[in-house]
């Protein structure tokens, strides 16, 4: 089984090369996918014992930094491996975690890679973030008795009907795991249906809430706002509805002049991208990144064009926009602008935040719009009544806040796996 399963992944690897290549995901960290990890990187790994955890892309890293700081603190005698899939990722893993900790891209689901990463790691548990089920990396593990955990656990539709097509393998890897940390009730039983034990299901809530913080500052002077500016912030907005937005900001403009907009693509290497988009559509673009250099115009749409910025500028908004959830699928995070307390709207698409989006629709504390036809009509509102606003915005703070807990829930159930692994097994 192994040995097909490695032939049929290694060809679709290989007719999916060019993409890769042409999409420049095959970076200098490449080489380390396939086992071949570096002396430095090997001696560091055989120095204490290791705890892995597997976050694919940026998301998922910042899902854990709460949760890898409490492991940390209490396990001193061991050390962070953190493994992910993106170069963005990988790079703000660097950015946010210890220097001790240890950052490698993760191995390429081939037998041979996988072996070669576990006998250089030798983990005392293993603990994916969200859902990421590999067969042969999470087989590998279970034949070595290595405990494994599922943190911050959520399976979107679209993953759940993937995963549900190939029943006979989900299951068999899925049965060794230690325990499943569900973010909701819909997660938890969809885990069970695709092959998870029961007893080892639990549903801990969306870590995500409790990695929101106020973080640094913006001046809105710096950025040519005025003090009595508008300001519509469009956070991770896809292909598609940067242009639907900016129609809607030159309607809007004519009747609130202080209306200013920040654009924030969710990738910012479509950046420049962007900036042709809005001069297309007769306004002047402005990269977060220049502002220093170029003075700031409170006439012109900011671009925002760097990594880790977004959440102070949610704290800035009057009002935001959620993108992925209009033109795209799936949908982006709604709670760092729940947390600053501000009025949200997504779009009709947020079926990978399912749950999440639930607890905010329940609470009426979010705007969902069904179609992009009215967002004129409800950002309308919304600017002219300051009252709805701030009533939008605490309940939206409210629910944040009701929700966390999660890191904790989960660190105690990975701490009490980690007490009960007496020492330290060879593999």
């Amino acid at each position: 089984m192994v040995f097909i399963y490695d032939v049929i992944y290694l060809i679709a690897f290989i007719f999916y090369l060019p993409v890769l290549i042409a999409k420049g995901k095959l970076h200098a960290g490449f080489r380390e996918r396939f086992g071949f990890l570096s002396q430095d990187t090997r001696h560091k790994l055989s120095q204490k014992p290791n705890i892995w955890f597997h976050a694919v892309s940026v998301g998922e890293v910042l899902a854990i930094v709460g949760l890898v700081e409490r492991i940390r603190t209490k396990n001193p005698q061991r050390q962070i491996v953190i493994s992910t899939v993106t170069v963005t990722g990988h790079k703000i893993a660097r950015e946010r975690f210890k220097k001790e900790d240890i950052v490698i891209f993760a191995p390429l689901d081939l037998s041979f890679s996988v072996a070669r990463f576990i006998a250089a790691i030798q983990p005392e548990i293993f603990v994916t973030v969200e859902t990421e089920l590999w067969p042969n990396l999470l087989t590998s593990l279970g034949r070595r008795d290595v405990p494994m955990a599922m943190a911050n656990g959520r399976i979107s539709d679209k993953s759940f009907y993937r995963y549900r097509r190939f029943f006979f393998i989900s299951r068999p890897i899925l049965r060794p795991f230690r325990v499943f940390c569900m973010q909701g009730d819909r997660d938890a039983d969809r885990i069970i249906a695709l092959g998870a034990l029961p007893r080892n299901v639990m549903v801990a809530g969306s870590m995500k809430f409790d990695d929101v913080t106020s973080g640094p500052s913006i001046e809105p002077s710096r950025l040519g706002f005025k003090e009595d500016a508008l300001i519509w912030v469009a956070g991770s907005t896809h292909p598609g509805e940067e242009k639907i937005i900016l129609d809607v900001f030159n309607k809007l403009k004519k009747n609130f002049p202080a209306l200013s907009l920040v654009l924030a693509p969710r990738h910012i290497e479509r950046s420049p991208e962007v900036c042709d988009l809005v001069r297309s559509e007769g306004l002047t673009p402005l990269r977060y990144s220049q502002v220093s250099a170029q003075p700031p115009n409170d006439q012109a749409v900011i671009v925002l064009d760097t990594m880790g910025d977004l959440k102070s500028f949610y704290r800035l908004a009057t009002v935001v926009f959620v993108g992925k959830s209009l033109v795209g699928y799936g949908g982006q995070n709604i709670i760092e602008p729940a947390f600053f307390g501000k009025p949200v709207i997504i779009g009709p698409n947020m079926q990978n935040f399912q749950d999440i989006t639930e607890i905010f629709l329940e609470t009426r504390s979010i705007i969902q719009l069904q179609e992009a036809g009215e967002m004129p009509g409800v950002l309308e509102r919304l600017l002219k009544d300051t009252q709805s606003r701030q009533i939008l915005g605490e309940r939206a703070r409210a629910a944040v806040k009701k929700h966390q807990g999660a890191t904790a829930r989960t660190e105690k159930v990975l701490s009490d796996i980690l007490c009960a692994q007496q020492f330290h097994k060879p593999i």
